[in-house]
């Protein structure tokens, strides 16, 4: 079916679906921000993940522009997508990353004291094992140089019967 013309009011229902398509791809990135500033990670992984990056947001644009426009690229489609990302960038980027941030920074504090609660019979445990395993330790360090030093006195007097017995083969 083919349209002969499209109407000023359709036109701009596409242009604020790709407003909002632009919103979205920006929302997207900062996603990806809040866990580059998280968790570091090296340079490969970073690429892979520029990659998923761009792949979401071909498949993010692409299902608007056609569920919108049915796939016809205009130029005031692409303005607003870049007005979208410029709008979301001024407004609303700072309070976005702010808030994934201040979550995710606190759900690590929640975290963190609940291991360190669960921890606190463990730790105790530790403790009371660690009376009868440090002695367990000092006996054994005890014998190991008892033995060290019995093998020691050993061998010295193989050396001295080695000799002993040198001297007297040389004599024969």
């Amino acid at each position: 079916m083919i349209k002969l013309w499209v109407s000023v009011s359709n036109q701009a229902y596409v242009f604020l679906n790709c407003v909002l398509g632009g919103m979205i791809v920006a929302f997207i990135y900062d996603i990806f921000r809040v866990r580059r500033k998280t968790i570091k990670s090296s340079n490969l992984i970073v690429y892979f993940e520029d990659f998923i990056y761009w792949i979401i947001v071909a498949l993010v644009l692409f299902a608007i522009i056609y569920r919108s426009n049915e796939g016809e690229l205009r130029g005031y489609v692409m303005l607003g997508v870049a007005i979208g990302i410029i709008l979301y960038a001024l407004i609303l980027s700072r309070i976005v990353m702010a808030v994934f941030l201040f979550v995710i920074r606190t759900i690590y504090k929640i975290a963190v004291t609940v291991c360190g609660i669960l921890l606190i019979p463990m730790r105790i445990i530790l403790k009371i094992l660690s009376v009868p395993a440090k002695k367990a330790y000092k006996s054994i360090s005890r014998g190991a140089k008892k033995i060290k030093g019995a093998s020691k006195n050993k061998l010295s007097k193989i050396k001295v019967s080695g000799r002993i017995f040198n001297n007297i083969r040389k004599k024969i």
